[in-house]
């Protein structure tokens, strides 16, 4: 649990500048200074002197009108990445288990109501950009973000579901509350969570709840394949030892 911070003690300015750099998605891979302002709430000219320092710091570049990300920002997560307690712990068990399996094996945690792959093996035995380090996925059709909802509470889970956007990433993605809290409801009384083709076409995920020592969740240990591989029931059948095991070595 974190250390209650005072406001005194905070700096303004640095958490306005990481809101900014945060402002930079998929949809929005540019923002001008008056798009940047509207979205931060800031005014025009807070957003274009925080621009030009992110600038001045290489963190963005610009053509006088349009802002964007610079690489320099994979130094940010790649310092989680090299210096964090779990990916570090969790990384030769993740090639471990892709090894036995012959599968892509990865680690995600939530943040901000979203997955985030802080771990993924090298064994990748098919052609997928779905599972890339650092990529965040969505919660509702993901192997990781449903084990996480399902160790919430079923008020609190569904309030979740309410507020994150329910992407129809594939014609298979199921997003109604009522069906995906059924779904939910299923991994909760089986302890595992199974994805097919939801996120992407033919793609197939098992996965199983990392949790501390409290038996608070903190992620997901998921082996992902494809269809022209294997099902999932064979990979159920196959592998949901195996992932058992690597989750018993890997409580937090």
């Amino acid at each position: 649990m974190q250390n209650e911070i005072h406001q005194r003690d905070l700096i303004v300015g640095l958490q306005k500048g990481l809101a900014l750099i945060q402002l930079f998605s998929k949809a929005n891979p540019r923002l001008t200074v008056p798009q940047a302002a509207k979205m931060s709430g800031l005014t025009q000219s807070a957003a274009r002197r925080f621009f030009l320092t992110l600038v001045h710091d290489g963190y963005l570049d610009t053509d006088g009108r349009y802002y964007w990300l610079t690489a320099k920002n994979l130094r940010l997560g790649q310092a989680y990445v090299d210096s964090a307690q779990f990916p570090r712990m969790v990384r030769p068990i993740v090639e471990y288990v892709a090894s036995r399996a012959e599968e892509h094996a990865s680690v995600g945690v939530i943040d901000d109501n979203e997955l985030v792959y802080i771990a993924r093996s090298k064994h990748t035995p098919f052609n997928s950009t779905s599972v890339r380090l650092g990529e965040r996925v969505p919660i509702h059709c993901t192997a990781g973000g449903r084990l996480w909802l399902a160790s919430l509470p079923e008020s609190e889970c569904e309030a979740v579901l309410q507020q994150v956007t329910r992407e129809q990433r594939t014609p298979y993605t199921v997003t109604d509350i009522v069906t995906l809290m059924e779904r939910i409801a299923q991994v909760r009384r089986q302890g595992y969570a199974t994805i097919e083709q939801e996120f992407e076409i033919g793609m197939l995920v098992v996965a199983v709840p990392l949790a501390d020592r409290e038996g608070l969740y903190w992620g997901a240990l998921s082996l992902t394949s494809h269809q022209s591989r294997t099902s999932l029931e064979a990979m159920c059948r196959n592998h949901l030892d195996l992932l058992y095991s690597a989750q018993a070595m890997l409580v937090a």
